[in-house]
């Protein structure tokens, strides 16, 4: 089973555990895929900035959406509010959580796809990666700086989507 990601160095704990379940993974930007039709499956994901997907993962998406219709499909999002983690102290998190929308182009494509799942994972920040203007609402918010990732989160989406890929191909070879 061959299923790009574009994750890269932020994906080892996913990778090694799809390749422990046996499947092979090819990791790559989404910028340098120029076909999906080798891949049985995809995880696919971006950063968020300014509350959308970077421009690269939004053409990828747009450019392969009908070629991704027709095998599974996870989504992800890098941004500094995960599920379980975020740059923000969980009294603020947790209504936030509830009030985020879902990237235009998740939503955009998402209806098409073979979608399984769209997550969330906080990433990590350092004080130079956002404005001062940005810097000081992440302090207001009780904000910190530093890796916010949540690898075993991570690793436990991995091995969901391990078991999703077996599971279909389980079912592939008895029908």
């Amino acid at each position: 089973m061959r299923a790009p990601t574009d994750q890269r160095k932020e994906s080892r704990p996913a990778c090694e555990r799809l390749r422990a379940e046996g499947f092979e993974v090819d990791v790559r930007p989404l910028d340098e895929i120029d076909s999906v039709d080798t891949y049985d499956a995809a995880i696919l994901g971006s950063a968020i900035h300014n509350q959308k997907w970077l421009p690269p993962a939004v053409d990828f998406m747009r450019t392969h959406t009908a070629a991704l219709a027709g095998r599974p499909v996870w989504l992800f999002s890098v941004c500094s509010l995960g599920e379980t983690t975020s740059f923000f102290s969980e009294r603020m998190a947790r209504p936030m959580r509830r009030r985020r929308k879902e990237p235009a182009i998740v939503s955009e494509v998402r209806p098409r796809i073979d979608s399984r799942e769209h997550r969330y994972f906080a990433g990590a920040i350092e004080r130079g990666h956002w404005t001062v203007v940005g810097n000081l609402f992440l302090r207001l918010l009780g904000g910190t700086f530093g890796d916010h990732r949540d690898w075993p989160d991570i690793e436990r989406w991995a091995t969901g989507i391990a078991m999703s890929l077996r599971a279909a191909a389980g079912s592939t070879q008895q029908a």
